[in-house]
């Protein structure tokens, strides 16, 4: 293990995300087919395995409507459809809207359609950021049920020994007298850590004439943990949605908020509208 200070901006990976399943969307225009073939698209030909991408009133590639180059993601036509389905307002008879303004449209107004946008899953590895600031994620952005706002699952203290990085909050980064200072009181604070699971594994292995493992090495890990700092770093795996992301951003993509957390959701944001530029129509993600 070696000891870090972490300066730099913390990693935000999208790892996994919702896709449209060409044969399940089949099957469901079938079925609206039959029940209501008068909202079908006069161009749906159930004998063409392609019949489903008319279901949309525009192309399903970004390039020749709006945004830059490539395919419109899963989620995006996920969104899309869940809210025609809503309808059963399909193909052109729906009028020719781009994706993006028909997701836009259904967030306008005083009571956005916003059930649809749930449909939406986006996956993040996150990491380079303090136990501190994800505590205040937690805290704040998950859900009584785990599926509202955000479902995480961080990196354990009890099976993972900490690597020894610390994250230097950027208010400390200005002030080169504090920086000097929080590295040697992380530096101290990683050596108490580190004598702890030695100590502990050495009275272990005299007792019982092995190292410990299984059980008994979590439990000297987990017992060390309180001796960390709130400054160590932490990575999780994270699992939202874009109605929660959008109000994530909007209440910490703001001067008032902590300024680590601050560094993250605009790193977060940005990549965010990179990928899915036609979920987040709100004006504040317009910034």
């Amino acid at each position: 293990m070696t000891f870090r200070i972490l300066k730099e901006e913390p990693v935000v990976s999208v790892i996994g995300a919702m896709h449209v399943v060409p044969e399940g969307v089949q099957e469901m225009a079938e079925w609206v087919r039959d029940r209501n073939p008068e909202c079908m698209p006069d161009d749906y030909d159930p004998k063409n395995e392609l019949a489903w991408k008319t279901l949309w009133p525009h192309s399903l590639n970004r390039e020749s409507i709006e945004g830059p180059e490539g395919w419109l993601s899963g989620n995006e036509l996920l969104v899309e459809l869940a809210g025609r389905k809503c309808y059963n307002s399909f193909g052109l008879k729906a009028g020719k809207k781009t994706n993006a303004e028909y997701i836009a449209n259904t967030q306008s107004g005083d009571v956005p359609h916003g059930s649809i946008m749930y449909h939406a899953k986006m996956s993040f590895f996150i990491g380079g950021i303090s136990r501190r600031v994800s505590h205040e994620l937690i805290r704040h952005y998950v859900g009584a049920d785990r599926t509202e706002e955000g479902s995480p699952s961080q990196e354990s203290t009890r099976y993972v020994e900490h690597s020894g990085c610390y994250i230097a909050h950027p208010a400390i980064l200005e002030n080169e007298k504090e920086r000097a200072e929080f590295e040697r009181a992380m530096r101290v604070n990683y050596r108490e850590y580190r004598l702890y699971i030695e100590r502990r594994s050495d009275e272990f292995a005299v007792a019982h004439g092995k190292p410990p493992t299984g059980m008994d090495r979590k439990r000297i890990f987990e017992s060390a943990s309180p001796y960390l700092s709130h400054a160590c770093e932490t990575s999780f795996i994270w699992t939202s949605n874009p109605i929660a992301l959008a109000k994530m951003f909007k209440e910490r993509d703001n001067e008032a908020a902590d300024l680590e957390y601050l560094r993250l959701a605009r790193k977060w944001k940005k990549i965010c509208k990179k990928h899915w530029p036609n979920l987040f129509p709100q004006p504040w993600m317009q910034t």
